[in-house]
């Protein structure tokens, strides 16, 4: 998770009436301004913003970015660039109709995770209102599963809309924050994590302000015995900022929920600037949401409390 920068870890027009009729039944989850008409057996997913078939493994995942983020991303949406994430491109990208975008681009390849490969397909979409990526991941090998075509449908299918305001997406999110303790909600990404601050913008460079994370999972929750491993393993690999120290950790049952603390120091990645770190996450038997606070050390005293106010009064759906 990039918080200071965006990066890309975490990216032919048919017929008038065909166009109409699938932006008439796309499906656009979690709040988000990017939607399609899922192929059968896909459901919208309650853990993500997209579409799953979690018996089969295949996931149709929306990510919602700033406008600004397209060139960013477009610059490293080819073959070389997506190797450094592990995917590799079977060609160039090639252009692709999405209705409602500016431009649009489509990349097909492959991945390995877990030691699973997958077929991938990457939509990169730049509009007015938005920049998005629709990533299509379906396990080789399972039986039933979506074929070439059905996936090319799908992205054919792709609708943007007049995206959402910010309170609908947050009220969409898998989580509710009950007290959000004076912050200021900023963004919702992906339908699956939500930014906050303190103070008049809504990027704080180099730690001129204080940046809360909140983020749903897209996976299982650790078992009781490995989440203070996971955890810590979660506040080690943050991005944005180096030489992460953790000075408390600490873990306690309540509100039908185990939580998780941490807190500790780093140094900003750009600025070099010190800094202080603090994750809580509530486990529940098959979910988890953590809150991330990052601040300049100089101000842990002024934010440190808000912020547990606000972690502890975070609920999942």
């Amino acid at each position: 998770m990039r918080i200071f920068t965006l990066s890309l870890s975490l990216l032919l027009f048919i017929l008038v009436s065909v166009q109409s009729s699938f932006a008439q039944d796309a499906v656009f989850p979690g709040g988000s301004s990017v939607g399609l008409v899922p192929p059968a057996g896909l459901v919208a997913s309650s853990n993500f913003s997209g579409f799953e078939d979690p018996a089969k493994g295949t996931s149709i995942v929306v990510t919602e970015m700033p406008v600004e983020a397209y060139a960013t991303i477009a610059a490293k949406f080819n073959p070389e660039g997506l190797r450094e994430t592990g995917i590799e491109a079977a060609a160039p990208p090639e252009n692709w109709p999405v209705e409602g975008a500016v431009v649009s681009k489509l990349i097909r390849g492959s991945q390995v995770a877990a030691g699973v490969k997958y077929r991938k397909w990457i939509v990169l979409i730049g509009a007015k209102s938005t920049t998005a990526m629709v990533t299509v991941q379906i396990p080789e090998g399972v039986a039933g599963g979506l074929s070439d075509a059905d996936v090319d449908t799908a992205l054919r299918s792709i609708a943007i809309r007049t995206p959402p305001s910010l309170e609908e997406q947050i009220a969409a999110l898998p989580f509710k924050v009950a007290d959000q303790a004076g912050f200021r909600p900023v963004r919702v990404i992906a339908g699956a994590t939500y930014l906050l601050t303190d103070g008049p913008n809504d990027v704080a460079a180099n730690s001129s302000q204080p940046m809360i994370v909140i983020a749903s999972n897209l996976n299982a929750a650790p078992e009781p015995s490995a989440r203070m491993d996971f955890a810590k393993q979660a506040f080690a690999s943050l991005t944005g900022i180096k030489d992460v120290r953790s000075d408390n950790e600490t873990s306690a049952e309540a509100d039908g929920a185990e939580w998780v603390e941490i807190d500790g120091g780093a140094k900003d990645a750009a600025s070099g600037d010190g800094l202080y770190v603090a994750q809580i996450a509530r486990f529940e038997p098959s979910r988890y949401v953590r809150a991330i606070l990052i601040v300049r050390d100089t101000e842990k005293d002024k934010y440190s409390e808000r912020f547990r106010k606000l972690a502890k009064s975070m609920t999942i759906n």
